[in-house]
């Protein structure tokens, strides 16, 4: 596989995705337990975009964990009838491991 994207770009990506899992909740009107799940996921995820001291095995290793974890969270609201906010996480988390996949893992340009 081709490893296109750099450090930057995966942490511009992975902040945007965290903003729109932060608005998603205030702006779509998902129940409390959806609320804190997806406003948790995204919080965890624009911090990982800002975490730019971290070294690259221990983002890499969180990039994957919090994926698994939404993942997990996507499942168990869904199995509560929250369609919209489990499809949300679930898209978001698959699109985390898809750019966790793509990116160059190198501080060099």
């Amino acid at each position: 596989m081709v490893r296109r994207l750099t450090l930057a770009e995966h942490a511009l990506v992975e902040l945007l995705g965290g903003l729109l899992l932060i608005a998603a909740p205030l702006v779509l009107g998902f129940g409390p337990a959806a609320f804190v799940a997806v406003l948790t996921a995204g919080a965890l995820l624009a911090g990982l975009g800002l975490a730019d001291g971290l070294p690259i095995s221990t983002h890499m290793a969180a990039d994957t964990a919090l994926a698994l974890a939404m993942v997990a969270a996507a499942a168990l609201l869904a199995a509560a009838g929250e369609a919209l906010p489990a499809a949300l996480l679930a898209v978001i988390a698959a699109g985390e491991l898809a750019l966790t996949a793509g990116t160059r893992w190198t501080r060099r340009a």
